[in-house]
This record gives structure tokens, sequence and C-alpha cells, in this order.
């Protein structure tokens, strides 16, 4: 066997190699995909939670390698640690043996929407009960409402399904964010914004985080970096100049 000893310049390189540690400031970011107005690669910054979430993590001094993947690959991906950071989870006890975290950056308001012409006012799961109301299939909207067996679910594959379903009569309510409710209407069924109403009561609210992989070492330092960082950001005003910019295309229909 053949050993090639390294020259000066060789082993300096080998060394700085080692020894860099930009390497640690390199993470592979990771969303779904399909979950607009929060994340879609079609859409300006890769959607409203992707734009702050990349620009948090770079003010920390990150570099950020955006990849898309199902959700299943995702969790796997970030037990796992092939994925450093996924963008948008919202919190889970079981995810939480996993992922690490931060503050949350964004609300998610779970609402109810009907037709305007309908008399219906929503306070406690017990006022839908006989109510017919149209769900996406496998979505985690709440415990105790996918558990309740007095309201009449009805489950289809996408929202815009029910949204169409409830112009037509056909069901009493849906439900969805209201910021998803708000796009997929202006963008695909945008005459029928003058004739719907969310309700002003959400059936819950969860917090948009950032779950950073217990198997990256310094999980918690990219956190608390984050966290810093979406603090920074709302004081200098950035953090509103994204939700602004769009705003634009979520609350304005698409004619």
């Amino acid at each position: 066997m053949t050993i090639k000893l390294l020259g000066p310049a060789g082993l300096l390189s080998l060394l700085l190699a080692l020894a860099t540690p930009a390497t640690a400031a390199n993470l592979n970011v990771v969303h779904s995909g399909n979950w607009p107005p929060y994340a879609d690669a079609g859409l300006p910054g890769q959607g409203l939670a992707v734009e702050i979430v990349t620009t948090a993590l770079q003010r920390a001094g990150y570099t950020t390698y955006m990849r898309i993947d199902s959700l299943d690959r995702i969790l796997e991906g970030g037990a796992l640690g092939v994925y450093d950071v996924f963008a948008t989870p919202w919190y889970s006890d079981a995810r939480n043996k996993y992922l690490d975290y931060s503050e949350p950056y964004l609300q998610s308001y779970i609402r109810f929407i009907k037709k305007k012409s309908k008399d219906f006012h929503y306070e406690s799961l017990g006022d839908l009960n006989g109510v017919m109301v149209g769900t996406v299939r496998d979505y985690a909207y709440d415990q105790a409402f996918n558990d309740s067996r007095s309201i009449i679910k009805i489950p289809e594959a996408n929202l815009v399904q029910n949204l169409l379903k409830l112009t037509q009569g056909r069901i009493d309510l849906t439900l969805d964010d209201e910021l998803v409710l708000k796009y997929e209407i202006n963008r695909y069924m945008p005459h029928s914004m003058s004739d719907l109403e969310m309700l002003p009561k959400p059936l819950a609210v969860r917090g948009i985080h950032i779950g950073v992989s217990r198997e990256n070492p310094d999980h918690a330092k990219i956190v608390a970096a984050f966290n810093k960082a979406i603090k920074d950001m709302k004081k200098d005003g950035s953090f509103d100049a994204i939700v602004a910019k769009h705003d634009i295309y979520i609350s304005k229909p698409a004619y």
C-alpha cells in the first residue's frame, strides 16, 4: 500500500477544512410545499412563513438550503437529522421528542366559514351537533372536534371541494386556517368571497414554529438565534413588511 504524504499546502487545506466552523452555519431547511399561502414554491419567497423563516435564519448568521418534501419524509428526516429545520410545524408532544421548537412566529387561526345568508353562531362544539361540516381528510383540526361523533363531518380531498359544496348549499360549514381560506377563495372562486363569512370565534389557535432536529448538536443555539432574530425583525419593521408583501395576494381576488 502506498501512502501519499501531503505537502504544506495540502496539509493546510485539510486542517482548515476540519477546523472551519462554516459548515455549522449551513442549515438544510424543509417545508411541504403544499400549504399556501404559508409554504409553496410558486409563491414569492416560497410563501409567507418560509420567507419569514429564511430571513430570520439568515439574519442570525446561517446559510439556508431550502428543500421540499412530503410531510412523512420531513418528520422522518427531522428524527434522523437529515433535515436541520422544519419551517412550518404546529407543536405536538410526539414531535417535540425529536424537534426542538422555537417560539411561535405566526399564529394559525382555524375558523369556520358559512354562507352569509345562513344564520349560525358558533361558541362551543355543542353548537355543531347535527351540523354538516365539510372537512379535509387527515387534517388535525382539533382533537375534541376530530373525536366528536355528534358533528356530521363530511370529508373531501381538499378545501376547494368543500368551499364549492358550501356555496352550493350542500354543507352548512367548512373550516381551515384563516389565511388559507382567504387565499383559496380569492384564487379559485373570487366572486364567492362576498357571499361567504368567517365566524369570529376560532375552533383553535395554533402557533407556527420552526422545529430544529434534536440530532443537530446546535439545535438549542439555532432556536435561540431564531427567536432573537424574529424579535429584532418585529422591532425594526421587517417582519411586518414581509406580512404586508404577502397579504397583497392573500387578500386580493385573482381576477
